[in-house]
């Protein structure tokens, strides 16, 4: 394979990758939810806590964890 089509098919599998994401639950707490879901998997009464299940979930299920802030914007990643 190409040096070319090898990058190309890393980034196809970036893009297709599922995102697990940390944010604001609309009724207090925090909550993970996977992309394209319509409810949370899990609420937690600490960010941090939603963080480490996440990053969990994520090892498991080889999805990548995207953290919000309070506001609703994206933080930057560690």
């Amino acid at each position: 394979m190409a040096e070319e089509e090898v990058k190309e098919t890393a980034q196809e599998a970036t893009k297709k990758t599922k995102k697990q994401y940390v944010s604001p639950h609309p009724d207090g707490g925090w909550q993970v939810k996977l992309e394209g879901s319509s409810k949370a998997t899990k609420r937690f009464k600490t960010k941090a806590e939603a963080e480490e299940y996440a990053r969990e979930l994520a090892k498991k299920q080889g999805t990548q964890v995207v953290r919000k802030k309070k506001d609703g914007s994206f933080q930057k990643k560690k």
